[in-house]
C-alpha cells in the first residue's frame, strides 16, 4: 500500500511539471513540507501542509496584488487540486493509495 511518504515525491514531481507550464518556479524551503512558488510577475505564494493531502496556499504580500496575481493564484490552486487527484486516482498503481 502506498502511504503519505510515497505520495509526497509523486505530488511534488507532478506539481512541479504543471507549474512549469505557467513559467512558475517551485522552491523547497528548509522547513519540512514548506514550498515557495514564484510567478513570472514576481508574486510569491507559500504552499505547506501539516497533514498531507490537506495542502494550504497563501499569497505572500511582497508588492501590489494585481489582476495577474489572481490569475496565477487560480492556476496554482488548480494545479494543486489536479496533482492531488492524479496521485490519489493513479490507474497505473498496483495497489490502492492509502492517505492517512
Amino acid at each position: 500500500m502506498k502511504n503519505t511518504s510515497d505520495l509526497i515525491p509523486e505530488f511534488e514531481k507532478l506539481f512541479r511539471q504543471k507549474l512549469q507550464l505557467n513559467n512558475c518556479k517551485l522552491r523547497k524551503k528548509r522547513q519540512e513540507n514548506n514550498y515557495e512558488i514564484i510567478t513570472p510577475a514576481k508574486d510569491i505564494f507559500l504552499m505547506y501542509w501539516s497533514e498531507f493531502p490537506d495542502v494550504n496556499l497563501i499569497y505572500q504580500a511582497v508588492g501590489v496584488r494585481t489582476q495577474q496575481t489572481s490569475v496565477y493564484e487560480r492556476a496554482i490552486r488548480s494545479h494543486i487540486s489536479s496533482s492531488l487527484s492524479s496521485i490519489q486516482e493513479n490507474p497505473h498503481s498496483e495497489t490502492p493509495l492509502l492517505v492517512k
